[in-house]
């Protein structure tokens, strides 16, 4: 055997490895990650009155969480304000957000499965993205602002945003029924994590077309799936199980209506919208079809790539930045 047989049959080896080690349960009981749960909102509004001992206190706890808190999530104003204080106190003795957060405290006292929960799919992230950085994860109420909140050193989650899809105070608010629906606590693990990676791996092409807008979302899920590979279709993509099966069996309807309309590489925003953002469902499709149907096509031709293309790692797949390479080598066929 000459020495370039030789080295050919390693490559195959080492491709052999790799897919077998992403084609099968991890062992996480051999993964550490140093992961912090934060209780921002049990002690911010544990407290009875907050003076600039606390506003230290928080601040020495919790940045730069707590400087965003502040500036962005409920924005009243400079963290470095010396008055920053007595808003603080305003936002923390509302009536309506004391209530919202006794209702968080009813449902969240005890974290812990929903900690257990992150950990596992951080622990398998981790797996992964090695060289990725596992973040604090804090939780606060935001009163209705923010679910999710994200920094390299953190990954915010508002609790007021889980509370139930019967919660009144959301009907209250506007909603529409289709958002309310995944704002249940059976939602939340799989939606901060979502939205983590969706921070972690964000688009980079400005003006995409409607393909690579698909593609990159079908790889945002495809990602997902491998983080939590226990949780149910419906809860990850956040649809009724009835929108599941209607997505199944029109898949290929919704596939040729793409390519027979030429819309595949349309960059029109209005287009792009239509098929990849949130709605009740997709004007002029047939009762039944969920909003960001592009997700789901997308999320098949990603399955369909990685099935055909076994030599390649969850890191190839967030690498590969050609939406049409990927389209060409998934031989996708609904």
């Amino acid at each position: 055997m000459n020495f370039s047989t030789l080295k050919y049959l390693i490559l195959i080896l080492i491709g052999i490895i790799i897919y077998s080690c992403e084609n099968t349960p991890v062992d996480l009981s051999t993964i550490h990650i140093d992961m912090k749960v934060k209780r921002f909102d049990q002690q911010l509004f544990g407290y009875d009155k907050i003076t600039d001992v606390e506003i230290k206190e928080l601040a020495a706890e919790y940045n730069p969480f707590y400087t965003a808190f502040i500036e962005n999530i409920i924005n009243i104003g400079d963290v470095n304000d010396p008055s920053v204080y007595y808003y603080l106190n305003s936002f923390v003795q509302d009536k309506n957000v004391k209530s919202v957060q006794q209702d968080i405290d009813s449902l969240y006292k005890d974290f812990s499965t929903y900690e257990e929960q992150i950990k596992k799919a951080f622990q398998h992230y981790n797996y992964y993205f090695p060289a990725k950085n596992i973040p604090e994860i804090i939780t606060y109420n935001s009163g209705f602002n923010y679910a999710v909140v994200t920094d390299s050193s953190y990954l915010g989650i508002g609790l007021e945003m889980f509370l139930g899809d019967k919660y009144p105070a959301y009907k209250q608010l506007g909603l529409p029924q289709y958002k309310i629906a995944g704002m249940t606590n059976k939602h939340l693990v799989s939606s901060v994590i979502l939205g983590w990676i969706s921070t972690e791996f964000e688009l980079e092409q400005a003006s995409a077309d409607l393909l690579t807008e698909m593609v990159h979302q079908g790889k945002l899920m495809y990602v997902l799936d491998a983080l939590m590979p226990n949780e149910k279709v419906e809860i990850k993509i956040n649809y009724t199980a009835e929108e599941v099966e209607w997505c199944k069996a029109n898949e290929k309807q919704v596939w040729f209506y793409f390519i027979d309309n030429d819309l595949l590489y349309t960059k029109e925003t209005k287009e792009i919208i239509k098929y990849m953002g949130e709605a009740p469902f997709i004007q002029g499709f047939p009762d039944g079809s969920p909003g960001r149907v592009g997700h789901w096509i997308g999320w098949e031709i990603v399955k369909a790539y990685m099935e055909n293309n076994k030599e390649v790692s969850l890191i190839n797949l967030i690498q590969e930045k050609d939406a049409q390479k990927i389209l060409n080598k998934s031989k996708y066929k609904p």
